[in-house]
């Protein structure tokens, strides 16, 4: 509602600074446009009360005029005195319960009667069919593991009625939904469809636009990443498909589908795919999509991406260093700890660690190993700091305070 009050409100200020058939100081040449409004779905009436807008946009692309006209019973209106701009665009539209229908056309277009057509809504998603979806593997980065995919999806309401989604309300499911691969990320998503919005949602995501009767397309891209040569996941086709499609680049010679039909090979401007297909997938089925062959790193580039990774300093580095000093703990018990004088050189029991400051102590030594790895501290803060966190492990009571005679606190 509020983006349909914006709306409104930009055209009444449009209608104010920009008059169509306003005076000029040079005459222009006009025309007056008529059109009829006409409601598609069968047995509604035309309702009362519908305002047609038109918007002109000069070729540089900047808003050059508008006009509003109001629909007779027989829905016939009229915009007189419009100037004709070379290489201008004009767009007409009408609103109807929240969906505008119109079109767009150019100067040359004007002299023909226009026709708009309106429809009565539905929330039943259930409607919408997907003719084709084809998911293109664009790249893979095989030093980083991520595909980057391109997923085209060409769809068709075939009813007489526009599918108005509505999110707050899931009985019955009255939007559309894609699912992803997991971890996807860098989603974009285009369409033909009048706006709306892209909802994260579950494993994929949702449009909420309205889908007026007819023909659309939607594409959307992606990147996800892969762990080993085969990747296999859930490929939720919610809408069901009458064709589902996977094509891989001639580049990669091992990429492949297994779970689809291989079919022949497709050219998309100079660039070879081989093509998996599946047909008739109804609503909801999917499949389980499996791709192999993808490209591995090399051994170092493996190593490389692990140790630089926060995972590594924050995960193998602490179990490594615990294990060390476990082993320098044992040692120290089977040699026999050094005994701590006291004043009067009499000797005391063998300290022994808390386990609990031992994982404190180490997770403080995984830090700072990995400030120091990202520059963070100078060689010799680091040194300095490391060896009290290790005199902490290997001597708890270092660094605590003495009492007046000498004796340390128990």
């Amino acid at each position: 509602m509020t983006g349909k009050l914006t709306l409104l409100a930009a055209v009444a200020v449009a209608l104010y600074l920009f008059p169509i058939g306003g005076s000029s100081l040079l005459a222009q040449e006009t025309t007056d446009v008529h059109g009829q409004v006409v409601n598609g779905t069968e047995g509604a009436d035309l309702p009362d009360g519908l305002s047609v807008l038109m918007l002109i946009t000069g070729p540089d692309g900047r808003l050059a005029g508008t006009g509003q006209a109001k629909p007779d019973a027989q829905g016939r209106f009229v915009f007189e005195n419009v100037e004709i701009i070379g290489g201008g665009s004009y767009t007409i539209s009408v609103d109807h319960l929240g969906v505008f229908y119109g079109t767009s056309l150019a100067a040359d277009g004007l002299a023909d009667g226009l026709l708009l057509t309106i429809f009565e809504t539905t929330k039943d998603a259930s409607i919408i069919q997907v003719e084709r979806q084809v998911m293109v593997i664009a790249a893979v980065d095989k030093n980083d593991r991520l595909v980057s995919a391109i997923e085209f999806v060409r769809l068709i309401n075939p009813t007489d009625r526009t599918l108005l989604p509505d999110v707050t309300n899931v009985a019955p499911i009255s939007f559309l939904r894609f699912a992803l691969p997991p971890g996807a990320s860098e989603l974009t998503v285009q369409s033909d469809l009048p706006g709306g919005d892209v909802v994260s949602i579950g494993t994929g995501f949702a449009l909420t636009s309205p889908i007026i009767p007819g023909a659309h397309s939607i594409d959307f891209s992606y990147t996800f990443p892969y762990d080993d040569d085969t990747l296999s996941y859930r490929q939720s086709l919610v809408q069901g498909a009458g064709i589902f499609q996977v094509l891989v680049p001639e580049t990669m010679p091992n990429m492949a589908v297994p779970g689809l039909n291989s079919i022949d090979p497709v050219n998309i401007q100079g660039t070879s795919y081989r093509t998996y297909e599946g047909r008739d997938f109804p609503p909801g089925q999917g499949l389980q999509l499996e791709i192999t062959g993808l490209p591995m790193p090399g051994v170092w580039a493996r190593f490389y991406n692990t140790v630089t990774g926060g995972g590594f300093w924050q995960i193998t580095i602490p179990s490594a260093l615990g294990a060390t000093l476990a082993a320098m703990l044992l040692w120290g018990l089977v040699r026999g700890y050094r005994p701590f004088p006291t004043a009067g050189d009499q000797l005391t029991a063998s300290r022994t660690v808390n386990p609990a400051e031992r994982a404190t102590v180490v997770r403080a030594v995984a830090a700072l190993d990995q400030r120091y790895q990202e520059g963070g501290l100078s060689e010799a803060d680091y040194r300095a700091q490391r060896q009290e966190l290790l005199a902490r492990v290997l001597d708890p009571s270092a660094g605590q305070e003495q009492k007046p005679n000498g004796e340390r606190p128990e």
